[in-house]
């Protein structure tokens, strides 16, 4: 059995659960066609095609095709119908007219559906293997019971080489791990934003920068307020070595929240089919475990963790993110030490809002970056079943 109509040229076998529910119906008892499949049907382990519907439309929300080629050939990922268009790359690009709305969603990534026991499991195994630590620690640094760092380059040198480690194992546990779902790296959001003709975005990435620095500002304004004497205990004495270690840290916290806490976590519960205020509710939740330190200042750790959740809905890119996130952190750090580290830190803002501002403009004034339909480009890749 080829998952290929009567007629067709040798190809590629693609599971019946790879091709979507329009792409297989109801077979025997024992699920699988026998003989060849007659024009308009699908010999597949599943079934058979109930016809071709035409254009072979693409599903945006699944990423099936509903149709197929004449014939009812069908020899590709998702769906896809050989010898007709192949479906838009994902994501697309942001707001209107490709999207109903300047802040709308992208549609899910067009990857077989996975079940909510194996979503949540995954998530809660991954994410206890990087955050479980922390959460325990933050408790205890709210309890004023978690001791103070101290140490010098013999400390503070492995250490840093210890958080450039968890970086690596980050991309490669989500990577990976995502990737037996049949989500690509592209999915998960190691890309940057498109635009309307289907090529990285550099001014849409600037303006997402720009949203993704305004809100750890209200949200760090509201956790500076409400954290009180609340904070991460730091040691007295600071040396280089311990300077060095902040810089690690601050790439460690960046690359492993928004890859784990943000692309993963989003990611995997938009492929269980989750309603997106389920998925708002739990990636804010995880967020916030670990912050846990701030006391009531756990809410301004709320605020700018929507924010993001949303951009990364809206734009199916989390690499402006967690750009911004290492930048912020390690700023914070360098401002401790110097006081023009927090001059240029308000003057990048500042350029950052400039270059938004003009390049959005631009746009407007043009009729540029306002969305459209992305050109024919590859497929995502096979579409594995769960």
């Amino acid at each position: 059995m080829t998952g290929r109509a009567e007629g067709e040229a040798p190809g590629p076998a693609w599971p019946a659960a790879a091709l979507g529910p329009a792409g297989a119906a109801q077979g025997a008892a024992s699920g699988a066609a026998e003989g060849d499949a007659p024009a308009g049907a699908l010999d597949a382990a599943r079934g058979e095609a109930r016809g071709a519907a035409p254009g072979g439309a693409l599903d945006p929300e699944r990423g099936d095709a509903r149709g197929a080629a004449p014939g009812g050939a069908l020899d590709a990922p998702a769906g896809v119908a050989r010898g007709w268009q192949r479906p838009m790359a994902w994501p697309g690009p942001v707001g209107r007219p490709a999207r109903p709305h300047w802040w709308s969603a992208q549609p899910a990534p067009p990857a077989g559906p996975l079940t909510a026991a194996r979503a949540y499991a995954e998530i809660l195994i991954v994410f206890g293997a990087f955050f479980a630590a922390g959460i325990v620690a933050g408790g205890e640094t709210l309890a004023g019971r978690y001791p103070a760092q101290r140490g010098s380059w013999a400390v503070f040198g492995p250490e840093a080489v210890q958080e450039i480690a968890i970086c690596v194992l980050a991309v490669l546990v989500v990577v990976l791990l995502s990737a037996r779902r049949g989500i690509t790296p592209r999915m998960l959001g190691i890309g940057w934003p498109r635009r309307a003709d289907g090529r990285p975005g550099a001014a849409q990435s600037l303006r997402i920068a720009a949203w993704a620095v305004a809100a750890l500002g209200v949200g760090g304004t509201v956790t500076a307020e409400l954290a009180g004497r609340h904070h991460l205990v730091q040691p007295v004495h600071q040396d280089y070595g311990y300077f060095i270690f902040t810089m690690a840290a601050s790439l460690a916290a960046g690359v492993v929240e928004e890859l784990v806490v943000l692309a993963f976590v989003v990611t995997t519960l938009r492929q269980a089919r989750r309603p997106l205020a389920e998925i708002l509710v739990v990636a804010i939740l995880l967020r916030c475990s670990y912050h846990d330190y701030y006391g009531l200042g756990v809410a301004g750790i709320a605020i700018w963790a929507a924010v993001f959740i949303w951009l990364f809905l809206r734009t199916g890119s989390v690499l402006p993110m967690l750009v911004v996130h290492v930048l912020w952190d390690m700023s914070i750090y360098a401002g401790e030490r110097w006081d023009v580290a927090l001059v240029l830190r308000a003057y990048t803002i500042g350029l950052l809002y400039l270059a938004a501002a003009v390049t959005w403009l631009a746009g407007m004034l043009g009729g540029r970056g306002r969305g459209g339909v992305l050109p024919p480009g590859p497929d995502p890749g096979p579409v594995q079943p769960p």
